[in-house]
């Protein structure tokens, strides 16, 4: 009888991946919770910046870079001049969906839906402003990147809102 039966002998072992995939897997797993945790540093920054109306404090510079700065700045300044600030922090549930290691300038795709409800107040009596609901919850991508050269700290490089959808 031949086929299917087990004689003993030697069996091919299963197959295992190899060294190099596995190293690229776990660069990709730490790349993701570095991008990650830059884009909650961003995020503790703008409340320190907006619920304060001080940027001293607020260390955007040890998670943002470039457009995403440039914008954040731009946003507290808007708010120190209308006398707006936040009040806690939104609520965000952020995933890496896509993440590019290996390169001179490694980089990071990370979605979210950031929910503002009741965020933003008047300064002077803490009063949310009105805003209608469905303006409230957004979709953001944020563009999370190295330094070049190999650099290994991570940055939000920049974000987009998403204002024609909601989530």
């Amino acid at each position: 009888m031949t086929g299917c039966s087990s004689s003993g002998g030697d069996e091919p072992a299963p197959p295992r991946a190899s060294a190099t995939h596995d190293d690229g897997q776990k660069e990709r797993s730490v790349a993701q919770r570095r991008a990650l945790a830059a884009y909650r540093g961003m995020w503790d920054a703008q409340v320190e910046a907006y619920s304060s109306g001080s940027m001293a404090k607020a260390r955007l510079g040890d998670y943002t870079t470039g457009d995403a700065a440039s914008m954040i700045i731009n946003l507290f300044t808007y708010y120190n001049e209308h006398g707006l600030a936040f009040k806690g922090g939104p609520v965000t549930n952020p995933k890496v969906s896509a993440v590019n290691v290996g390169s001179e300038v490694d980089t990071a795709t990370i979605s979210d839906c950031v929910d503002m409800t009741g965020v933003v107040v008047r300064r002077a009596t803490g009063k949310p402003i009105a805003v209608a609901k469905e303006d409230t919850r957004r979709p953001w991508t944020a563009k999370a990147t190295t330094a070049k050269s190999g650099g290994t700290e991570w940055r939000i490089s920049d974000y987009t809102i998403d204002k024609d959808r909601t989530c």
